[in-house]
């Protein structure tokens, strides 16, 4: 039997270390006498490899407890083995957008990935549903169960063509949980109204449009640009910015394929 100390040794694993697994009973000694030293077996090192092999891979030290008390060691590492593959597809995305700013830096043209101009939002009746969703991954299945019960009561009402929707934070601040938002969708006229699903005419008005290519962790950067360029103009933001989804996961699996327009009504 060998001491923490011996078997650190042996083990190249930190004192440390062991007694961690210990305490989170992870890798326990072969048994700890009345003074509270820890004893180690030769047997031990076996399974002590094992598991710093699985925590090399990144194995979540509760899946690891898992397989030590016997759930299929294949299971967990294909998904392991997916999440690895997904952190893979995020890289190789964050480089290919470095490599693009490095471009259009080494041109002088590093903040030109956005362009702003002007527009006009024409006059519009719209149906809309406020309401707080959990998280932001919930969007889309708010937005779905608004156009659903929208249509359960006005089968026959048409959306405008083009087709414009939109969605505004009702708070002050931005939020990651609990958002609390509204979604309105153009339509050819007023509607049935039911507990969710309200009707307005929205007036025209002007405003600045930016539009985002790209994954949403990144609209900051299109809102920074568009406030930005509203501040250089001299405008002032009149109302509620509108994020206008044109391309998402609807219609996309990949996320540099969505599309996003930044409406900042001004005056």
């Amino acid at each position: 039997m060998f001491r923490i100390g011996e078997f650190s040794s042996l083990a190249k694993t930190t004192v440390k270390t062991l007694r961690f697994y210990d305490e989170i009973d992870l890798f326990k000694p072969r048994f700890t006498d009345s003074n509270g030293y820890r004893y180690y077996s030769i047997e031990d090192l076996n399974k002590l490899q094992f598991i710093i092999e699985l925590r090399s891979y990144g194995v979540p030290i509760d899946d690891i407890k898992k397989i030590l008390s016997g759930e299929n060691v294949e299971d967990i590492l294909t998904k392991r083995k997916a999440e690895i593959q997904n952190e893979i597809q995020v890289k190789t995305n964050n480089l290919s957008l470095i490599e693009k700013i490095i471009a259009l830096s080494k041109k002088g043209e590093f903040m030109k990935k956005y362009e702003a101009k002007e527009i006009t939002l024409p006059a519009c009746v719209v149906f809309y549903r406020n309401g707080v969703i959990p998280n932001m991954s919930d969007i889309s299945e708010f937005i779905v169960q608004a156009g659903e019960e929208c249509s359960r009561n006005n089968p026959n009402l048409k959306c405008l063509e083009p087709e414009y929707c939109f969605v505004t934070y009702k708070s002050d601040e931005y939020q990651e949980t609990n958002v609390y938002l509204e979604y309105a969708q153009a339509v050819e006229g007023f509607g049935k109204e039911s507990e969710n699903i309200k009707f307005k005419e929205l007036e025209e008005q002007k405003a600045i449009s930016v539009y985002h290519k790209g994954a949403y962790n990144k609209l900051g950067e299109a809102y920074a640009y568009a406030v930005n360029f509203v501040k250089e103009k001299g405008y002032e933001m009149n109302g509620k910015i509108r994020e206008r989804y044109i391309h998402g996961c609807w219609d996309t699996e990949s996320e540099e394929e969505y599309l996003t327009e930044i409406q900042i009504p001004i005056k």
